[in-house]
């Protein structure tokens, strides 16, 4: 009997670990691979993964060494642009320094990525490298990362130009994809006093789960007039309606103008409303009255809110938006 159950606990357990496996995005160099093996005259490169294969959450990156030793190794790295100009201008991570014993060896690395428009690669130190890098031309099954590459001729450089089409032996998985919704393209950009002190906006029940949240705020102005509490409230007795809060954060004031502030917070509850209040009568807030906002999923339009500090958000009208951008943990 032992035995049996031994047996049946094995197959549960290579089910789950294939089941992860497929329902895992693949994307890069999938069905030809780069033969080419040069000195591609740069230090940094690396390739937009596109819209529609980025997710928030942990990525693996594998890159096919051309050489072994130095002059075949390299970091991986990932880059994210950050202010939505098209092009890398922050280096989010990047790994321990791959060597491999033989040409043609995988080497491996995971991040987790926050960013809405990242970019993947390596970067070198040596000045005679080899690297697969093959310039033109078409790679058959090649999907999910942009054929522009970006890069720099100095070690640890920017990678601020570029040129197409060009390609790496890289694959990308994603192993663990955050639910993350909210402002997601479009932001608020109008700053007004919003003459009330509490506003919180429901997350649709399709986004709804009970476990552990991540809320992030953006302050319109630094000091205390851009300050604010993060909240979280919910709906007990099921009318629609805000009628408990769950929690609030410590108070988040900024040093600038545009920055977010985050806070974490457990909700049990099957109905819940999320924002933030605030005790200063002339605040100014990100807040936009009626329109749309494109990108913006997983909360209502409609926010609820108090005219007092410490007042229980009864009144709503709508449509109305502010930058919040909500994730959930586990």
């Amino acid at each position: 009997m032992k035995t049996t159950n031994y047996t049946q606990l094995f197959f549960l357990i290579i089910f789950l670990i294939f089941v992860k496996d497929i329902n895992a995005q693949k994307f890069g160099i999938d069905d030809q691979e780069v033969s080419r093996i040069s000195n591609t005259d740069h230090n940094v490169q690396i390739w937009e993964v596109l819209p529609e294969f980025t997710k928030q959450g942990e990525y693996e990156i594998k890159i096919k060494h051309a050489a072994t030793g130095e002059v075949g190794s390299f970091y991986i790295i990932a880059w994210a642009d950050i202010n939505n100009d098209g092009k890398p201008d922050k280096e989010i991570s990047r790994s321990d320094l791959k060597i491999a014993s033989e040409e043609g060896e995988w080497s491996s690395w995971n991040f987790k990525s926050d960013y809405n428009r990242i970019f993947v690669g390596n970067t070198w130190r040596s000045s005679n490298e080899k690297m697969y890098y093959q310039n033109g031309g078409t790679v058959d099954g090649y999907i999910g990362l942009s054929n522009k590459v970006y890069y720099s001729r100095v070690f640890n450089g920017q990678p601020s130009q570029s040129t197409s089409p060009r390609f790496t032996n890289i694959k990308v998985k994603i192993i663990d994809q955050v639910t993350v919704f909210g402002i997601m393209n479009q932001e608020v950009s109008r700053i007004s006093n919003t003459d009330h002190n509490v506003q919180i906006w429901e997350v649709l029940p399709e986004f709804t789960k009970q476990g552990e949240y991540e809320i992030k705020i953006k302050h319109a102005a630094s000091g205390e007039v851009g300050s604010f509490y993060i909240i979280a409230w919910a709906d007990i007795n099921n009318d629609g309606k805000p009628d408990k809060e769950i929690s609030r954060s410590d108070l988040k004031t900024a040093s600038n103008e545009g920055e977010w502030s985050s806070w974490n917070f457990k909700s049990e509850y099957n109905r819940i409303f999320v924002g933030n209040t605030w005790s200063s009568p002339n605040e100014k807030m990100y807040y936009q009255s009626g329109g749309k906002v494109d990108g913006y999923t997983g909360l209502s339009n409609k926010v609820f809110y108090s005219r007092a500090f410490n007042g229980q958000p009864s009144q709503s009208t709508s449509p109305r938006f502010t930058n919040i951008k909500v994730k959930i943990i586990r």
